[in-house]
């Protein structure tokens, strides 16, 4: 029995020897803000355009506070929806942004080649779709790792895989508890991560609420940090009796 404990215990440290240190910096912001820093032709929304400028003002605080939306924070994905999403639930400290520091952050370590997910699930009723999407994750060919400006796009029945994607949310919750079958039949198809990162934008039948946010990370031999920026504005099919407070813009 003995042996047996000990092997267990040889196995555990080779696995964390093998860790990699990971970090994912995520911050929601209006559209509008969003579009402040378009700073070139935006191609076909698959990362074409470079988004230095945006991530450069993050880092420095120099975004108003106006301009975030504090009210949507970022989750580790729960057992059963890492699992649908052939991700390995990841437990981890998640530092909300707070003050001049814009991003919300979290720090893990991690096998080389796994993949975790990770949940904007908002309850609000204010801005509710989810319209614009910068990502950050490792180099892209040659060119070196930049943040980068996606459209989620809604998939199809014969799918081109994207970085960033649109699925309807009930789908999404429906396969949560049912295995990999969400990932191995669908997401598996439509999802990009040759850079190491991809939105999964579920889309809420009740136009009123928000649209949740999954960001699929494929972790990279080395150390990495991950980044995401989402746009969001009010939904226009939105059911106004039900909203809270005023929007940005009519």
């Amino acid at each position: 029995m003995r042996w047996l404990v000990g092997l267990m215990l040889l196995v555990g440290l080779a696995s964390q020897a093998g860790a990699v240190e990971y970090r994912l910096q995520v911050v929601s912001i209006h559209r509008d803000a969003f579009n402040h820093y378009l700073d070139g032709p935006i191609g076909t929304g698959s990362g074409e355009l470079v988004m230095d400028r945006l991530g450069r003002d993050l880092d420095r605080g120099a975004m108003p506070d106006g301009a975030v939306l504090s009210d949507r924070t970022l989750r580790y994905g729960w057992e059963a929806l890492a699992t649908s999403f052939g991700a390995v639930k990841v437990i981890a400290d998640i530092r909300p942004g707070d003050g001049s520091r814009r991003w919300d952050e979290v720090v893990w370590q991690g096998n080389p080649g796994d993949r975790s997910v990770w949940v904007i699930g908002p309850t609000t009723t204010r801005f509710q779709e989810v319209v614009r999407l910068a990502l950050q994750g490792t180099p892209l060919g040659s060119e070196p790792a930049a943040l980068r400006y996606y459209l989620p796009y809604r998939v199809t029945g014969s799918p081109t895989p994207q970085t960033a994607v649109t699925y309807p949310l009930d789908l999404l919750r429906f396969y949560e508890g049912r295995g990999p079958v969400l990932w191995d039949r669908y997401l598996s198809r439509s999802t990009a991560l040759g850079q190491g990162i991809a939105a999964v934008v579920g889309e809420n039948s009740n136009p009123s609420f928000a649209d949740w946010v999954y960001l699929v990370i494929q972790n990279p031999p080395a150390p990495a940090t991950f980044r995401a920026v989402v746009g969001w504005e009010r939904r226009r099919g939105a059911d106004r009796s039900n909203l809270e407070g005023g929007a940005l813009r009519e």
